[in-house]
């Protein structure tokens, strides 16, 4: 229920480009020009990064030591297509 939500919240904050796919966050933007949401974990609000919260409503938790790239260089891109979590060494 929770991550179908966010999806939603998530989708009406984008707009689609059409030549890239890109979903494209039209919501607030950290000063490292990354989107950024609060969402709910666990009944605590948190803050985090778009593409992150995208990551969590589409696939579910960002895998331990691993960070929430964007594959196709957009850092303002959520769709979940373009995304992808890569491991820390």
């Amino acid at each position: 229920m929770y991550r179908a939500k966010l999806q939603a919240q998530l989708k009406s904050l984008s707009t689609i480009n059409p030549t890239t796919q890109c979903w494209e966050w039209q919501g607030q933007i950290s000063n490292s020009g990354r989107g950024r949401i609060m969402i709910q974990d666990d009944g605590m609000p948190r803050t985090v990064g778009a593409d992150d919260a995208s990551y969590i409503a589409f696939f579910g938790e960002i895998p331990p030591k691993s960070l929430v790239r964007q594959t196709c260089g957009n850092r303002l891109c959520i769709n979940p297509e373009h995304l992808e979590a890569m491991k820390l060494p």
